[in-house]
């Protein structure tokens, strides 16, 4: 009849189509059907050969809750993962009742690797995505200061295989660290890479790097912070993604592991990927704000420059007269205001050409630029006609900086082969004395200046 019995529940087992094994008290196998054996990987010789513990196929963690039920012998249901013959891990959930005199247990048993496989997968797109959400969220507000680091904070959180990383980016010629986890980004900031010196080259594709030895050239300071601080002789590999924004490499994009040099598999490619397309998006609103401050910077230059001469024109006279004025009065000073007609400049554009004119006025500027201090303001407010605004100036001591100016203005200009000599008259008016705002101080400085004209002076003080 016990043979009856035994050979009825191997019949059983066999049809159940799950896994099912049969222990002992002491929980050694005692039958096992097919799906089981498929399992654990063992063939029924194998496990005959010697009576082989159901402990013995599983993974340390879930030794003491199985040795638990063994005392209590309730139902239950457990996740246990099992160790196969090849050293793969099962992840299962497991069912085991006792038999009614106690002396044996039934185990049923569920495979859920792939399942739990897909579920980690899952959870690890979501948190990826999250972080996505996030950067998108921090971009839109403007909050861009800390990105690279928090992107790659997440990444090193989410893509399987990764335990430390960094960010390299492209500036002035050179890559420099911009972010770093598991790394001492303080020190590594302190270094640099030219395109030859990089483990990855200027790679545009994804690499798995394993061989580090281009360290070994850098200059000794440089290698020993990257050793310190890098750490770049424990890393057995690292998945270097390239950030490429209009076809050029402009950082990358590196995450490493100091354990397993195959541990980069599609997956973690396909997520670092992700990570480095964000920062892609970076780098191009990143570019795109800094032409539009560019043009920005130009228009608001030529708004108050003049466009051949690069000096302030009657617009930004106008708004500094208002201020230099404003600051003298509260100091209770003078402020002289020069008005400069160069002085035969129309012989040359009438006898030559506006192009050389231009060029003749472009060398003026820089001689009167030059001329200044750095409280004196310049501005060109017609064809060959300047004024000057000095700070804590009197009329009579401006006499002195019109001189200067003549002289200068007056050392012959050489344009190409031919030389150019030109001179100027200034017409010098003061302020608050000649008038109580701008505009008259400056008509007033005019018609000094066409005093000085008539008298063939080189300057004139405003006289009332």
């Amino acid at each position: 009849m016990l043979e009856f019995s035994e050979e009825l529940l191997l019949v059983l087992l066999e049809l159940s189509g799950f896994p099912i094994l049969v222990l002992d008290e002491e929980l050694k196998i005692q039958m096992i059907n097919k799906e089981a054996f498929g399992l654990l990987g063992f063939s029924e010789e194998q496990l005959r050969e010697k009576k082989r513990s159901f402990l013995d196929f599983l993974y340390f963690k879930d030794l003491q809750e199985l040795e638990d039920f063994q005392q209590n012998k309730l139902v239950k249901e457990f996740h246990l993962t099992l160790v196969n013959s090849e050293g793969q891990h099962k992840e299962t959930i497991a069912r085991i009742r006792a038999t009614p005199d106690g002396k044996r247990f039934l185990v049923s048993l569920v495979d859920v690797t792939e399942f739990k496989k897909i579920a980690e997968k899952l959870s690890r797109k979501t948190k990826c995505q999250d972080a996505v959400m996030k950067i998108v969220a921090q971009v839109l507000k403007d909050d861009v200061e800390n990105l690279y680091q928090f992107l790659l904070e997440k990444a090193v959180e989410t893509v399987p295989g990764a335990q430390a990383g960094s960010v390299l980016v492209r500036e002035k010629g050179v890559f420099v660290y911009k972010a770093a986890v598991g790394y001492d980004l303080s020190e590594l900031s302190k270094i640099h890479f030219k395109e030859k010196e990089l483990v990855q080259h200027l790679a545009k594709d994804v690499m798995i790097v394993t061989d580090f030895s281009a360290n070994e050239q850098l200059d000794e300071t440089r290698r020993k912070i990257l050793e310190d601080a890098g750490k770049f002789r424990q890393i057995k590999v690292m998945l270097s993604i390239p950030i490429v924004v209009q076809e050029q490499t402009v950082g990358f994009f590196n995450l490493d592991n100091f354990e397993d040099s195959k541990i980069f598999d599609d997956e973690s490619i396909e997520m670092g990927k992700i990570f480095a397309a964000q920062l892609g998006v970076i780098f191009e609103r990143l570019r795109l704000e800094e032409q539009i401050k560019n043009q920005v910077q130009q228009m608001r230059f030529l708004s108050y420059h003049d466009p051949l001469t690069g000096l302030a024109n009657r617009r930004y006279l106008q708004e500094e007269a208002e201020r230099i004025l404003a600051s003298s009065d509260r100091r209770k000073e003078a402020v002289s205001v020069l008005y400069l007609d160069l002085l035969n400049f129309k012989q040359i554009n009438d006898n030559f050409s506006h192009e050389i004119g231009d060029r003749v006025l472009v060398e003026i500027a820089k001689r009167l630029k030059k001329s200044t201090r750095k409280s004196d303001f310049v501005s060109r407010i017609g064809g060959d006609e300047f004024v000057f605004l000095l700070a804590n100036t009197s009329a009579k001591r401006a006499t002195r900086f019109a001189q200067r100016i003549i002289q200068q203005i007056e050392v012959p200009i050489i344009i190409d082969v031919a030389s150019f000599t030109i001179s100027g008259n200034i017409g010098i008016a003061e302020y608050p004395k000649d008038g109580d705002h701008f505009e008259k101080v400056l008509r007033n400085a005019d018609r000094a200046m066409y005093c000085a004209k008539t008298q063939k002076k080189p300057y004139c003080i405003f006289e009332s």
